[in-house]
């Protein structure tokens, strides 16, 4: 008897989170992009990935003078990383650079300790589109520890020189799916866990 309770008891959890992520997957996938207009803030984060368009839109973003304090703090940088901002006209003495963190959860709680510490009230947040709603739900569950003032700004895919949105073509549907999936995780708290 308490087996079988158990067994229906199991099957109803299965059915009601399959129920819950059906239901989720439009509305995220619909909703991943989170792009607000840029205000002039103290610094640009970027929680890189290694992502041309990352680099390219805090580049720009510095460049229209977006950063007051004229830097970026890139989490994690690397000499690839570095590479790619020098070809977007940003110079070493620019970049504030973080080496450690692993994951987006690292990159929100260590570059918003290196803001502290530099004195800075405010920020832009870049990263790719689809890695955006994620970004400002861990960025803003850290920032409830300082009060900053955040901004969130996307930069978008290049394809075939243009820059499009995630959901734009087969190709990147992919990437979308795998931001849906991220999300969920980070929603769950997971990166305490795991390294999302």
């Amino acid at each position: 008897m308490i087996k079988k309770r158990s067994i229906i008891f199991i099957g109803v959890v299965i059915v009601f989170m399959c129920l819950v992520i059906g239901v989720s997957y439009p509305i995220i996938i619909n909703n991943l992009i989170i792009d607000e207009g840029p205000v002039q803030s103290d610094v640009i984060i970027v929680p890189e990935g290694q992502e041309y368009v990352r680099a390219y839109r805090a580049a720009e973003l510095l460049h229209e003078g977006f950063s007051t304090s004229g830097q970026i703090i890139v989490s994690p940088i690397d000499k690839a990383t570095v590479q790619g901002y020098k070809e977007f006209w940003v110079s070493q003495e620019q970049i504030i650079p973080e080496t450690k963190a692993t994951s987006t959860y690292e990159n929100a709680v260590i570059t918003l300790r290196m803001m502290e510490e530099h004195g800075f009230d405010s920020a832009i947040i870049v990263s790719s589109d689809y890695h955006m709603r994620r970004t400002k739900l861990i960025y803003e569950r850290i920032n409830s520890d300082y009060d900053f003032e955040l901004t969130y700004v996307a930069a978008y895919q290049l394809v075939d020189g243009e820059f499009v949105p995630c959901e734009a073509g087969e190709d990147l549907q992919y990437v979308a799916n795998r931001g849906f999936w991220n999300y969920w995780g980070y929603l769950l708290g997971l990166y305490h866990f795991f390294n999302l």
